[in-house]
């Protein structure tokens, strides 16, 4: 009675929505809420607050001195209740942290007065707001950083542990080398120490998702004659889960899953497919895509996701870091080729299956569960068959 009445409560603040019942499962489910769809995706998780165990709200980011910026607005609006609503069922709350440049990770990690300083402040925010912790997520990490970043761990966790609070990990999956370079080079360096993040964090994230061309092997078995750019292939996650356990304890590993999907132009020249990243899609936005453009989403059996192409007429410039190859001796039909249209694309996307996979292959290694990439309000709504 006393979880329906405060799942009542969270969707009366956010809107007059239906409420229905939710098992509590097993399996650790946890999510990342966006602060660029946060009323979308604080709706979407009330309405089935039960199957989570964990919410991260991406709403710290990291200002140029290491002061935090609650772009969020945590402290405003609906938020307050929300959190405690969530808190009283018991769903552990650790809003994420995220900085995507390098040169300021490093600056303030290198300088121990910086890292310290930085450090305060984390355990400040998470001392007054009463979270149960924290959510650290540095991206782009260079491996000069990586020693400065694995005493920014070490440290940060003995501070949150002293209060009895979490230090959540997340960082960049890694794919295996034979699997990376045609050549494996003699020296290779990493940003993020596996071992002492498995020592230090409580729980430890890898973002299996993005993987685009990364992997050759997959890239010549699979997108040879056929087209293959996924977010997020099986095989590709479970070479990562693998590497992953090799260092991670698998108690503490949340596999990383992602609810959207990209689109691609797509052309063909001397057994080369030359794909150009245009941009991302939520469920809505690719169903709606796929309406305008009389397509049919398949299931693409070399990836697991939905898949459809398209031709249209306008080109598009894309920069040289979105711009992926796979060699393809066997000539692949585009859609432009069937088309008076000159220009091919092509949209693969992760469904309620595609996680459903993800799913299966986290039970199947052991892991403590999945984080979903992003509650937006735009989630496939099957997904939530999928979680039990």
């Amino acid at each position: 009675m006393k979880r329906l009445l405060i799942i009542s409560l969270l969707i009366s603040i956010l809107a007059p929505l239906p409420i229905f019942a939710a098992s509590k499962a097993p399996f650790y489910y946890g999510a990342w809420l966006p602060f660029w769809k946060q009323q979308g995706g604080a709706q979407e998780v009330a309405l089935n607050l039960e199957k989570f165990k964990g919410i991260s709200p991406f709403s710290y980011e990291v200002n140029s001195d290491g002061t935090l910026k609650d772009s969020l607005k945590i402290t405003e609006g609906f938020w307050p209740v929300w959190l405690k609503a969530a808190k009283d069922m018991g769903i552990k709350v650790t809003p994420s942290i995220a900085t995507f440049d390098d040169a300021l990770i490093y600056k303030l990690l290198s300088s121990k007065k910086l890292r310290q300083a930085h450090e305060a402040n984390i355990v400040a925010m998470v001392k007054a707001r009463n979270f149960d912790g924290v959510d650290i997520d540095y991206e782009n990490k260079t491996a000069e950083t990586k020693d400065y970043f694995s005493a920014f761990i070490k440290e940060l966790s003995g501070l949150l542990h002293a209060k009895k609070k979490i230090l959540t990990c997340t960082v960049e999956s890694r794919t295996p080398n034979d699997a990376r370079f045609t050549v494996v080079p003699v020296d290779i360096s990493y940003a993020n120490d596996y071992a002492v993040l498995n020592k230090y964090c409580d729980e430890v994230r890898i973002m299996a998702y993005d993987q685009g061309a990364i992997d050759l092997q997959l890239n010549s078995q699979k997108g040879n004659g056929q087209l293959y750019m996924p977010v997020a292939d099986p095989d590709w996650v479970e070479k990562v889960i693998k590497l992953a356990i090799k260092s991670i304890s698998p108690k503490k590993l949340m596999l990383g899953v992602p609810t959207y999907g990209y689109v691609y132009e797509v052309s063909q020249a001397s057994g080369i497919i030359t794909y150009k990243r245009l941009r991302s899609v939520t469920y809505d936005q690719m169903i709606a895509l796929a309406s305008s453009t009389n397509s049919t989403p398949v299931r693409n059996s070399a990836t697991g996701e939905l898949t459809f192409s398209y031709a249209t007429s306008t080109s598009v410039s894309v920069s040289k870091n979105l711009t992926f190859t796979i060699q393809s001796p066997i000539q692949i039909a585009l859609a432009s080729s069937q088309s008076t249209m000159p220009v091919s694309r092509f949209v693969s996307f992760s469904d309620a299956n595609a996680i459903a996979d993800k799913i299966k292959l986290a039970k199947k290694y052991g892991l403590k569960g999945i984080t979903i990439f992003k509650m937006d309000g735009e989630v496939d709504p099957n997904v939530w068959s999928k979680i039990k």
